[in-house]
């Protein structure tokens, strides 16, 4: 179960999307469906991806996405068993609430995931998925998910983080601890340690560093945005190494899995390669 006992209902999420409901009232498991996972972390593209197809004239229906589904079921359920939970506007402490939640559900997101159920009169097909993350999720999707297929973005940390400063997107908002705004003058910045992010040194190299830094300098970007976003992908990349979650998919589902590297190939050239996986037979 989703939550607890006294809480359980019926709640229709999307046009033809519910959880609750009864196969009398027309409603069909998810799992006895194929539908289409976007595999990747923060920065990616996925939700371009998702803009290209529906570009390139294919009509389908989104399954509620992954911030959706944190927000509905992940983060109520374990801020009524913690007393002291993170900010659930913070992106770093939403990676609190999902550890929490695969410790009451080791499926995690893909624990929700199975328990959807559509209306097959109501939406378009194919279902897309907006998106799982880590070795963890896949190894449990290509088990309790037999006929999803999977489309695993990948893209340098470097280029995640470009895209996270060019997006500005107010969900990227990390809460400033007491330590926030003590760092040196911006034209003394050496590193991202400078910054109060040393961790990340880890992830790019020393000419990487140095355009980012620069570009603080020529005030392109604020030092805060780059140390919020910094921070969003050393703790993504922590979390959810793409190596490994590769790897899975390609162990357990070598037949349902396209990778693509979301720096090789245009918006529209990777929705023709989406679709022809979809439709291998077109």
């Amino acid at each position: 179960m989703l939550f607890f006992k006294d809480e359980l209902a019926s709640v229709e999420l999307a046009p033809g999307i519910g959880i609750g409901f009864s196969v009398s009232q027309g409603w069909l498991p998810l799992v006895e469906r194929p539908f289409l996972i976007l595999v990747g972390l923060t920065g990616v593209g996925k939700s371009t991806v998702t803009a290209a197809l529906s570009d390139a004239g294919l009509e389908f229906n989104l399954l509620p996405n992954r911030r959706t589904l944190t927000d509905r079921f992940i983060i109520p359920t374990i801020v009524k068993m913690d007393e002291k939970g993170g900010n659930p506007s913070c992106r770093l402490s939403r990676l609190y609430y999902t550890r929490r939640y695969k410790q009451l559900f080791p499926a995690g997101m893909v624990h929700i995931l199975s328990q959807l159920q559509i209306a097959p009169l109501e939406i378009h097909f194919p279902l897309i998925f907006d998106g799982l993350r880590g070795e963890n999720e896949v190894t449990y999707a290509t088990k309790m998910l037999p006929l999803a297929q999977f489309v695993f973005l990948d893209a340098p940390e470097y280029v995640r983080l470009q895209r996270l400063l060019i997006r500005n997107d107010s969900f990227d908002r990390v809460a400033k601890s007491s330590q926030a705004g003590q760092h040196p003058e911006v034209s003394q910045s050496r590193s991202f340690a400078d910054l109060g992010v040393p961790e990340a040194s880890a992830f790019f190299s020393d000419r990487e560093t140095a355009e980012i830094l620069e570009r603080v300098r020529e005030g392109v970007y604020s030092v805060s945005a780059v140390r919020d976003r910094l921070k969003i992908v050393v703790e993504e990349r922590r979390s959810y190494d793409p190596s490994a979650t590769r790897a899975a998919l390609e162990k357990l589902a070598s037949d349902r899995t396209l990778v693509i590297d979301t720096t090789r190939y245009s918006p529209e050239l990777i929705a023709r390669k989406v679709v022809q996986f979809l439709h291998p037979e077109a």
